[in-house]
């Protein structure tokens, strides 16, 4: 029933027409990761990745119907109220190596910007994110099981304790199966490296702050919060020469963030900080709690364009899914 609603939009438009009746409000994506279009079958992707052929061709569709910003610039011209009609910004959260590999050279052949927040501490030690550790734990358990999309439901360990819990719960399994892990999978998961992060184009690209190790605040003492924070925005300071003003909470859903987190941006001059809660943000949203529409796999051609107009939010939350 939802593919024939996403078609019949398609076929009408209506995506079109939801940008021009929800004028004043800015859309923001959230992307994860990219793979090789051959990769996508594979039992350690991600949902929330986007394959090389989908990206291009939803960023073909983007630039031709909708009016791409930095989030920067956006989030000041919806303060302002002279935002352009059909605003959409690109972020891209944890920092996998693919962000450069497989899906730069789309944003530059577009000159699409994109902001890439930073999740420094797998930067700078080159280890694999917590939940991906976690995935192919149980990806190497039951060979072929797929994980489900998000990680609410199958990572409940990674959801409810503190990071370096997690953290130490996984590492006898971890240092079990990563000297097993292939070539390929070594390249799909792996975070961006120092080297790499200097070859980001700046022309399309901006970096933000994702705290140190991407642990869910909510799970951590108010000292911790505050550490991960300021950690991860003076690492990204550090890396791209220039202090970062835009922050992007794990996980991002209500009660994973709170006014002390807020609080310890507002100190740091933080402009923006999105979360993961789903919708488009209109005039006086707080620019610290901002919305933001998920895209992965599970996407084909009409449900992304129903994610981007928000008719996808709305079937959902009629559909009770």
């Amino acid at each position: 029933m939802k593919g024939f609603l996403y078609g019949l939009l398609s076929a009408l438009q209506g995506d079109r027409l939801a940008g021009a009746v929800d004028r004043g409000r800015l859309r923001i994506l959230m992307y994860h990761g990219f793979c090789e279009d051959a990769s996508a079958g594979q039992p350690w992707i991600p949902a929330y990745f986007v394959t090389r052929s989908e990206l291009d061709e939803q960023l073909a569709y983007l630039t031709r119907h909708w009016n791409l910003l930095r989030l920067s610039e956006a989030v000041e011209r919806l303060r302002n109220g002279d935002l352009p009609p059909r605003a959409v910004c690109l972020t891209i959260d944890d920092g996998y190596a693919n962000n450069l590999h497989v899906a730069q050279p789309l944003f530059q052949k577009y000159s699409a910007p994109v902001t890439i927040f930073l999740a420094s501490a797998y930067t700078e030690s080159g280890d694999f994110y917590p939940f991906d550790r976690l995935r192919l734990i149980r990806a190497f358990a039951a060979p072929g099981a797929r994980p489900k999309n998000g990680y609410g439901e199958s990572l409940p360990e990674y959801l409810n304790n503190p990071i370096d819990q997690v953290l130490r719960n996984a590492e006898p399994q971890w240092r079990e199966i990563a000297p097993r892990l292939t070539d390929d999978q070594r390249r799909e998961l792996r975070p961006l490296t120092h080297e790499e992060l200097r070859q980001l184009d700046p022309r399309v690209v901006t970096l933000g702050a994702h705290s140190h190790n991407h642990c869910i605040l909510r799970n951590e003492t108010p000292e911790r919060r505050r550490q991960e924070i300021e950690t991860s925005l003076d690492r990204v300071a550090e890396w791209s020469g220039r202090p970062t003003r835009l922050f992007s909470y794990p996980n991002g859903q209500p009660g994973d963030f709170g006014e002390i987190d807020k609080e310890v941006l507002r100190v740091r001059g933080v402009v923006a900080a999105v979360s993961t809660i789903s919708g488009a943000n209109a005039p006086g949203q707080d620019p610290l709690e901002l919305k933001r529409y998920p895209v992965g796999l599970y996407h084909d051609r009409n449900a992304f364009r129903a994610e981007v107009s928000g008719f996808r939010t709305l079937v959902r939350r009629v559909a009770g899914s």
